[in-house]
C-alpha cells in the first residue's frame, strides 16, 4: 500500500472519530444542559416497585356444595415508602385520617394508648398490667412510667409538629407506630385500610396530588355469604399481628397478610391460604402506576367442604331466635341466649351448630368494643364453650348405668312414694309431681320413669349405683369429655366426690341423689349432650365430632385431606338396654313432658326434656333427642339460658327434625337445589 492510500485511511478514521465525538458531546449537552432539569425531574418522579399480589383464600362450602364463605374484590388503601421526610409523611397520614373520619370509615389503629387524657388500653388482654409490661419490653420503653411520657417520646420520635391538635397528633402516632411494627419499607408498603367503598376511592384519586405515596389496590376481601349465620363455626379473618408474623414469617407470610383469626378460618389456615403472586411496576412519586414491568399471578390452592347443612343451620338459628323471643315474652323474661347442635349419628359429622346471640364476622373490628362489653357475650360459642347443668336430660344415662350394672331390668318396677325418705330425717327430696300436685307416678319401670321424668325412681337407682358408677358411665358416654371437634371447647364437669373435694367441700349421700337426676356439679356443653345421645343410639360407640368433611384442590379436584369418621371410645352395652332407654325417650315425645310439642308430629322420634335451676334467674331449659325413632339418623341438643319452660327448647328440636326428615316446604325446595348441585 502506498503512502497516499495510508494517509487517506487515517484521514477517514480521524474524521469518523471527530464526528462521533461531536455527536456524543452534543447528546450529553442536550441531556445534561438543555433537558437536564426535565430528565432529572422525570427520574426523580419514577420509582420501580415490586409488591405481592394477594391470593384469594380458599372458599368454604357446605356438605352439598353451597357456598358459605367466598371472596369478592375490594379496595385497599396502601401507603408506599417513597422516601418522604417526617413532615411530609405526617401531613399525608393526617390528611388521609381526616378523609376517613369525615366519611365515617375505619382504618387500622391498634396503638394501645387512648386519646388524651392518655391511658393504656390493651383490648384483647385479660391482664392489662402484664400486657403493658410485655409491650414496654418489646418497644424498649421500660424507662417510661406513664402513658403521657410515652406519647411525648413518640411525638419526638416521629417529629410530630405542634401545629397538630392533640387528637390529630395521637392518631398520626398510632399510624406511624403500626407502620413501624409492620416493617414499613420500599419493598413493604403499609395497608392503611381495607375494603373501602368506591366513593372513597374516587376522593383519594381526586386528591392524589396531596397524598404522596398513597395508592389504592384491588385485593380479595373475605365474604360471608349468609352474614352472621354460623359465625362461631366459620370464624373470621384479620390482618396479621406482629406476634403472628414472627411465628409465620418462615412460611411465606408478609406483614400485611390477612390470616384466619378464629373458628375454621384459623384451623384451616394452612389449607385456605393461597400462593401470592407479585407485580413489578414503575410508578410516579405520587403513587400512580405508569407501567407494569412484569408480574406473576396469585393462585388459590384449596377449598373446604364442611359437614354443615347450611339450610339446616339457617333453620336452627331462626328457630332458636324465635324460641328465645317467645320465652322472653312468657315466663323467661331474662332469656337472651341459647345453643343447638345436630349430629349425624353414624359418623359424628356436625350438621348444624348454632349459638345465639351471634355476630357478623365482617363487622367484627368495627363493633369489637360493643361485642366485647355486651353482657350477653355474643362472642362466646355456647355450643362448645357453654357448660350447663343437664337436668333430666341426664336420666337416660342413669338408666343405662343401672341396667348395665344389673341393678334393674327393663321390667323392674319401683313404687314412687312422692317423698324419698331413705336418708330421713336429714334429707328428704321429693318427686316433682308430688311437689306440684301431691300425687305420685305409682309403680313404674325404667322406660316409664324416663317418659314421665320421675325423680323418685332415679333417686333410688342412683343411690344403689353410687356416685363412682354414675360418673364412670357419664365419662364413657362423652359427658364432661372433649368431643374431638376441630374448634376449642370446654371440658365440662362430671359430678364426683373427687371434684367436690378438690374445691375443699365434702360429698354427701344427698349429692349422689342429685347427681343421678342431672343436678349437683354436672355441667356439660350442648355438643357433649348431642354426642351423648348419639353414643346411646350407637350402643356405646362414641364418634369424634367434626365440622370439616374434606379439603380439595381447585386445580385437580383431588381430595388433599379427608376427615373420616373416628371412634373415640367404645363402651358396648346390651341391645335391651338401648331399647329400654329409646322406648322411654319415645314416651317423652308421645305422652310425657314434650307431648305438647310433638303430639301431631307425623314421624316417631325420641327425646328428653331437662330443667336446671339457676341462681338469680329463670331456669335454664334443655332438650335432647333423636330421629327418626325406628332408624335414628340425627341426634340433637338444645339449650335456652333462663328459658323457664322446656317446651321452648323442644320446639327448636322439632323444627330441626322437620327439616331434616323432609317434612317442610323449605326442605322440598332445598332438596331440588341439592339434586342440581350434586
Amino acid at each position: 500500500m502506498d503512502k497516499r492510500g495510508l494517509r487517506a485511511r487515517f484521514v477517514f478514521i480521524f474524521c469518523f472519530l471527530a464526528v462521533f465525538t461531536v455527536i456524543c458531546v452534543a447528546r450529553l449537552f442536550s441531556l445534561q444542559i438543555v433537558h437536564g432539569d426535565e430528565y432529572r425531574e422525570r427520574a426523580e418522579n419514577r420509582l420501580v416497585r415490586a409488591y405481592p399480589v394477594k391470593a384469594p383464600r380458599g372458599e368454604m362450602l357446605d356438605r352439598f356444595g353451597r357456598p358459605m364463605v367466598t371472596n369478592s374484590m375490594g379496595y385497599y388503601v396502601h401507603i408506599q415508602n417513597i422516601g418522604s421526610d417526617d413532615n411530609t409523611l405526617n401531613r399525608t397520614i393526617n390528611r388521609l385520617i381526616k378523609m376517613f373520619e369525615e366519611n365515617n370509615l375505619e382504618y387500622f389503629d391498634d396503638f394501645p394508648i387512648t386519646h388524651a387524657p392518655y391511658k393504656f388500653d390493651f383490648e384483647d388482654a385479660e391482664n392489662q398490667d402484664e400486657a403493658l409490661k410485655v409491650w414496654k419490653e418489646e418497644n424498649k420503653l421500660e424507662d417510661y412510667n406513664t402513658a403521657e411520657e410515652i406519647m411525648n417520646y413518640y411525638f419526638e420520635e416521629y417529629n410530630i409538629s405542634e401545629e397538630y391538635t392533640p387528637v390529630d397528633a395521637r392518631n398520626i402516632v398510632a399510624v406511624r407506630y403500626t407502620m413501624k411494627t409492620k416493617n414499613f419499607s420500599v419493598m413493604n408498603p403499609y395497608s392503611f385500610a381495607e375494603n373501602i367503598d368506591i366513593n372513597m376511592v374516587q376522593k383519594i384519586k381526586e386528591r392524589s396530588f396531596e397524598l404522596e405515596g398513597v395508592s389504592v389496590e384491588i385485593e380479595p376481601v373475605r365474604e360471608y355469604v349468609n352474614g352472621s349465620m354460623a359465625a362461631h363455626i366459620l370464624g373470621r379473618t384479620g390482618i396479621i399481628y406482629k406476634e403472628e408474623y414472627d411465628e409465620l414469617k418462615n412460611q411465606g407470610y408478609g406483614m400485611n397478610d390477612i390470616i384466619g383469626k378464629d373458628g375454621l378460618e384459623k384451623v384451616l389456615e394452612k389449607y385456605l391460604k393461597g400462593t401470592d403472586g407479585y407485580k413489578r411496576v414503575e410508578q410516579t412519586k405520587s403513587g400512580s402506576v405508569s407501567q407494569t414491568l412484569n408480574e406473576k399471578p396469585a393462585e388459590t390452592e384449596n377449598f373446604a367442604v364442611l359437614t354443615i347443612d347450611s339450610e339446616l343451620q339457617r333453620i336452627t338459628e331462626q328457630s332458636l331466635a324465635k324460641s328465645i323471643e317467645k320465652a322472653r315474652e312468657g315466663n323467661g323474661k331474662d332469656c337472651f341466649s341459647g345453643a343447638a347442635v345436630a349430629v349425624e349419628i353414624s359418623s359424628g359429622e356436625v350438621l348444624a351448630m348454632a349459638s345465639l346471640p351471634g355476630y357478623s364476622p365482617m363487622e367484627y373490628s368495627k363493633n369489637y368494643n360493643a361485642l366485647f362489653n355486651d353482657p350477653h357475650t355474643p362472642l362466646l360459642n355456647r355450643a362448645l364453650g357453654g357448660a350447663y347443668t343437664p337436668g333430666s336430660t341426664f336420666k337416660p344415662l342413669t338408666s343405662i348405668a343401672a341396667l348395665e350394672e344389673g341393678l334393674i331390668t327393663p321390667n323392674t318396677r319401683i313404687e314412687d312414694l312422692g317423698v324419698y325418705k331413705y336418708y330421713a330425717p336429714s334429707y328428704q327430696p321429693t318427686c316433682l309431681i308430688w311437689k306440684n300436685t301431691g300425687k305420685t307416678h305409682g309403680s313404674i319401670n325404667v322406660s316409664e320413669a324416663i317418659g314421665v321424668s320421675c325423680n323418685y325412681f332415679f333417686y333410688e337407682v342412683g343411690r344403689q349405683l353410687t356416685i363412682d358408677k354414675i360418673s364412670h358411665y357419664a365419662k364413657a358416654f362423652g359427658l364432661g369429655q372433649k368431643t374431638g371437634i376441630e374448634l376449642a371447647e370446654a371440658d365440662g364437669i362430671v359430678a364426683s366426690a373427687e371434684f367436690k373435694e378438690s374445691r375443699g367441700e365434702k360429698w354427701y349421700p344427698g349429692d349422689t341423689l342429685q347427681a343421678a337426676i342431672g343436678q349437683s356439679d354436672n355441667m356439660y356443653t350442648p355438643a357433649q349432650l348431642a354426642s351423648y345421645v348419639s353414643t346411646i343410639i350407637n350402643k356405646g360407640t362414641r364418634y369424634s365430632l367434626h365440622l370439616v368433611k374434606d379439603i380439595r384442590s381447585y386445580k385437580t379436584g383431588e381430595i388433599v385431606y379427608e376427615n373420616v369418621p373416628s371412634v373415640i371410645s367404645n363402651y358396648e352395652i346390651k341391645d335391651e338396654t338401648v331399647e329400654a332407654v329409646k322406648d322411654g325417650m319415645r314416651r317423652v315425645t308421645e305422652d310425657g313432658t314434650a307431648k305438647a310439642v310433638f303430639e301431631d308430629f307425623p314421624i316417631a322420634v325420641g327425646g328428653k326434656t331437662g330443667t336446671a335451676e339457676v341462681t338469680g334467674g329463670s331456669d335454664t331449659v334443655l332438650f335432647v333427642g333423636f330421629a327418626p325413632y325406628d332408624k335414628p339418623q340425627i341426634a340433637v341438643a338444645v339449650v335456652l339460658e333462663h328459658g323457664a319452660t322446656s317446651s321452648y327448647a323442644a320446639q327448636v328440636a322439632r323444627d330441626m327434625f322437620e327439616y331434616y326428615l323432609g317434612l317442610s316446604e323449605v326442605n322440598d325446595t332445598v332438596n331440588r337445589m341439592n339434586t342440581l348441585l350434586m
